[in-house]
């Protein structure tokens, strides 16, 4: 598998410096996840993971763990039921700063980030570190955006299927999108509908979607209560001229749709 060398082979690359806005809840995730090292990586290494990555995993810290390392386990294929809690959980600290970072551990998109454990199921973990799972899920859904310069931008599709796919309950996070302010409900909207797509827009719905949940979110995204509620917007006078412009033209997306 090809990968790009970092500049200075001392950098495990993707590190959240001081005074970012995620630095607190990764710090407090790297505790509340501490524990000790797998016996081994839980993943294929006769054809998928190199052999010096394999020997040399478990030497860094996990904080420390190269990035290239990460990208290399999350290429390599695991049993279909997933990986084991151990090396998950092992993981997941150093997956989450990752994402923060606007990195991708899988090339082939975000959406499958978290979807090797049933990572969204609160059963799985103790109360601690429930807590920065859901604190992260929640922040990553406010604070990933086209305006957010320290992230790469996401579509909030690509970002709702992630945490579906990881566990989390569609129902719960689309109340989550629901709840956003009018005016990042619609700049959302808007540069993932039309901003990408030209003035006559569409509704664009990743591939990693698992059918049911394909289906079901169309149906958010098509409903009545969006709808309206963008509408709303278009139609208040006391709505900012271009919020209410880009509004109306999510709309118009919404109607072509249906």
């Amino acid at each position: 598998m090809g990968r790009k060398s970092r500049k200075n082979p001392t950098d495990p690359g993707a590190k959240m410096p001081p005074g970012h806005p995620f630095y607190d809840l990764i710090e407090e995730a790297y505790r509340a996840f501490d524990g000790y090292k797998p016996s081994d990586v839980d993943v294929c290494t006769d054809c998928c993971m190199s052999k010096a990555i394999e020997a040399d995993f478990f030497r860094p810290n996990i904080e420390d763990l190269p990035l290239d390392y990460l990208k290399e386990w999350f290429g390599a294929a695991c049993a279909t039921e997933g990986v084991r809690k151990d090396i998950w959980s092992y993981l997941l600290p150093r997956t989450l700063e990752v994402l923060a970072m606007g990195e991708e551990p899988k090339y082939v998109g975000i959406e499958v980030s978290l979807s090797r454990f049933d990572t969204g199921n609160p059963s799985h973990w103790s109360d601690r570190q429930w807590r920065v799972l859901d604190r992260f899920q929640r922040r990553f859904m406010q604070s990933s955006s086209p305006s957010s310069g320290a992230w790469r931008y996401h579509s909030l599709d690509e970002i709702l299927c992630m945490f579906t796919l990881g566990g989390w309950q569609l129902d719960d996070l689309w109340s989550q999108v629901m709840a956003l302010a009018d005016e990042q409900l619609v700049e959302r909207l808007y540069q993932d509908w039309c901003g990408t797509f030209g003035d006559y827009g569409t509704i664009d719905v990743t591939e990693f979607w698992a059918k049911p949940d394909k289906a079901r979110v169309r149906e958010f995204y098509t409903s009545e209560q969006l709808r309206q509620r963008l509408e709303t917007i278009a139609l208040s006078d006391s709505a900012d001229a271009e919020i209410a412009a880009k509004a109306s033209a999510v709309v118009s997306v919404i109607d072509k749709s249906m």
